[in-house]
């Protein structure tokens, strides 16, 4: 069984405490079917998600994200196969980050800027695995 992992960015066509919490609902419980693991960091209405899992599954279910209309500008950073999952814990972890993080981590706040959406499409695969892998930290895994 071949694990990947697919890393894509995304915008929210509508913001808002629900609409990200009805995406984490979703994932969790689709992923938990599907045996995905991932990690989603979300600021100024973008969105850095990671999937892990057998290659067949991470794309039904990827094909279902690009189809959300919950979001567009759907960009797909990193897609390769990995020895180990990374982000096991979660059938998807969440973490919102903070202006003060987003100011002191450079790369973050180009990933995350609202405005220059179009940056994270020339951010290194290697560098989004690393920002995720950074804010996993302290999350808390959910019930």
């Amino acid at each position: 069984m071949a694990l990947i992992h697919l890393i894509y960015t995304s915008t929210l066509v509508q913001g808002g405490p629900e609409v990200l919490a009805d995406i984490l609902h979703t994932a969790q419980h689709i992923n938990q079917l599907r045996g995905i693991t991932g990690m989603l960091l979300h600021a100024n209405g973008s969105v850095l998600q990671v999937l892990e899992g057998e290659e067949a599954e991470v794309s039904t279910t990827f094909q279902s994200i690009e189809r959300d209309t919950r979001h567009r500008d759907v960009f797909v950073l990193s897609r390769q196969g990995i020895a180990e999952r990374q982000f096991g814990a979660w059938t998807m972890g969440l973490r919102n980050l903070t202006a003060t993080e987003l100011r002191e981590s450079p790369s973050a706040g180009q990933v995350f800027d609202a405005n220059k959406h179009e940056i994270a499409t020339r951010v290194q695969p290697g560098a989004a695995l690393a920002l995720l892998v950074f804010f996993a930290q302290g999350v808390e895994v959910p019930d």
